[in-house]
């Protein structure tokens, strides 16, 4: 029993700062994408935003209006090189899913 409590604690206490490692990583990464490729919006969401479970290998999301398609390699590439180790995902809101978009609203900061 204590050592499931020991275990739990520490996964929480590994989650809390993996969460708050990659949403720094992900300021940074807005901030590039808003400063050197002119996006307009960039929003964080998914597990990094919900009380979900994350790990070392979670990903980054970002929706980012904005953002020309010539871009959309160069950027996505730049905004690695500041969220490594976390992987990140930019998705163009001119073209993404709805669900993902309504989701992203709803959820995203």
């Amino acid at each position: 029993m204590i050592f499931t409590y020991a275990i739990e604690k520490r996964q929480t206490e590994e989650a809390k700062t993996i969460r708050a490692s990659a949403k720094e990583r992900a300021i940074m990464a807005a901030n590039l994408l808003k400063t050197k490729y002119g996006a307009k919006r960039v929003l964080l969401f998914g597990s990094i935003c919900r009380n979900a479970y994350v790990h070392k290998r979670s990903d980054i999301d970002l929706l980012v209006e904005g953002l020309d398609s010539d871009d959309l390699l160069h950027a996505g590439f730049d905004a690695w090189m500041i969220t490594r180790p976390f992987d990140v995902d930019i998705i163009p809101i001119e073209r993404a899913d709805k669900a993902i978009v309504e989701n992203a609203l709803r959820e995203g900061v």
